[in-house]
């Protein structure tokens, strides 16, 4: 079946190439071509019945209540996180989705193929990379979905996206792959996304992106709401990685090294006479983390990790964070012009106080940085009297501030040389820089001042 499938398929799009190139139309192609898409119509349709009995319908599980008599039937909006998701497990009920449809819920309504509700409880979720996996009761197997293997994808393959747009269960989308290793888009920390131009709308979140085999090769994720037919999906081969460490622990594990990282300028590349788009460039190492234990600088410049080429602060993070804490990693790094290997056991990524914007959300914007303040007080620093500077509360997940190892805790001291009176002095600052402006930081964590820089994208 899935030969058969694949072949129709491939048959269609050469048909549509000749189709275009020519310029004429299938009727004219003869009884050839009509035949030609009858299959492709009969080979879409056998992928249709195969994968939707996988795709399922996810909402936050209201409990009936008898004092509000039948208000579910007066109000049939969707549900602001209500998404898609899509059976990994049939036979032990396990479903992955995105972690913002699932946000701040334990228990989940889960609509199955046909209309049939079940309630679910969320296994576990990862902001980071925005998935997450629930379990629902099974009374017999499921149907469900194989991965395929997103290392393979090429620009220009067909794609199919499943889900529910706006409630509309079990809508099926084509399209092609428009572009792979998408980042630096600020939806989630460890950015590697897929670029489709399959039609995927608000409820499409957590909904499957498949092959012409009906593989699941990404989880879709997210849209940009002022552009058409632009979508971009988590690929499979995370998925499979996160969902597996969701299931067996609850939650995911991954490195931390303990700096913050900068692009490579073309005058750092010409002072260090390396060659522009190489390394990563250490703005701040933090006290008491692993790379300050290993004797990581400020200004070492990054090259390698474990034999892997860096040239981006975000393939950084993602190369750091599927390496297993306290493993040990060797750095080839540049310093002062000369070539270093530096051995660093990673720790565990720290558990933090972030929230991440909601991803299919036109509020989901950050605020100035990525993070949100409280005032500096006396009970914050332990003295007598208010004290000058703000204090940071809250770091979003994916900003530039939370990608620079900022931490809810940390005190802001200075911007750009001026001392930080209060709250409303830091925003007025703030305000008159604008968006790809740089800001110069003064802070104090534990008690111990450091530098570091950020540049303001909003």
């Amino acid at each position: 079946m899935k030969t058969r499938l694949s072949l129709r398929l491939a048959t269609f799009s050469t048909v549509l190439i000749i189709f275009f190139l020519s310029g004429q139309g299938f009727a004219s192609a003869g009884s050839q071509g009509l035949k030609l898409l009858e299959e492709l119509e009969q080979a879409l349709v056998s992928l249709a019945d195969k994968v939707r009995p996988a795709v399922v319908s996810l909402s936050p599980y209201v409990p009936p209540s008898p004092s509000v008599r039948r208000q579910g039937s007066l109000n049939k909006r969707r549900p602001t996180n209500a998404g898609a998701g899509v059976i990994i497990d049939g036979k032990n009920g396990f479903i992955v989705t995105n972690s913002h449809v699932v946000r701040n819920s334990d228990k989940i309504q889960v609509t199955l193929f046909g209309g049939k509700k079940v309630v679910g409880r969320v296994v576990g979720s990862d902001d980071d990379t925005d998935l997450a996996v629930v379990r629902i009761p099974v009374e017999s197997t499921l149907p469900s979905v194989q991965f395929g293997d997103s290392s393979r994808l090429k620009v220009g393959q067909m794609v199919i996206a499943v889900g529910n747009p706006y409630g509309l269960h079990e809508t099926m989308t084509l399209g092609i792959i428009s572009g792979l290793n998408r980042e630096n888009i600020n939806l989630s920390r460890y950015e590697d996304f897929i670029q489709t131009d399959a039609s995927i709308n608000p409820g499409n979140s957590g909904g499957p992106l498949l092959n012409i085999r009906g593989q699941v090769i990404g989880i879709n994720t997210a849209i940009i709401n002022y552009a058409q037919n632009i979508g971009f999906s988590i690929p499979s081969n995370i998925v499979k990685r996160i969902t597996t460490q969701l299931i067996e622990n609850g939650e995911v594990s991954r490195g931390w090294m303990g700096v913050g990282i900068d692009m490579v300028t073309p005058q750092i590349a010409a002072k260090a006479h390396l060659q522009e788009g190489k390394g990563v460039l250490i703005n701040s190492v933090f006290e008491g983390d692993p790379a300050e234990r290993a004797g990581l600088r400020v200004g070492d410049i990054i090259l390698k990790i474990g034999g892997i080429a860096v040239n981006s602060p975000t393939r950084m993070i993602r190369i750091v964070g599927v390496i297993s804490p306290g493993q040990t990693v060797h750095l080839d790094i540049l310093r002062d012009g000369k070539s270093q290997i530096i051995p660093v056991k990673l720790e565990n990524y720290p558990k933090k106080n972030s929230r991440q914007a909601s991803l299919s959300s036109p509020k989901g914007k950050f605020p100035a940085l990525g993070i949100e303040l409280e005032p500096a007080s006396a009970e914050i620093d332990g003295a007598d009297n208010e004290v000058n500077g703000v204090v940071i509360k809250e770091v979003i997940i994916g900003s530039a501030a939370e990608s620079k190892g900022l931490k809810s805790g940390d005190r802001i001291l200075a911007i750009n040389g001026d001392s930080i009176m209060n709250r409303k002095h830091y925003e007025n600052i703030i305000e008159k820089i604008r968006a790809g402006g740089t800001v110069f930081f003064l802070l104090t964590r534990n008690e111990k001042k450091f530098h570091l820089t950020l540049v303001r994208k909003n």
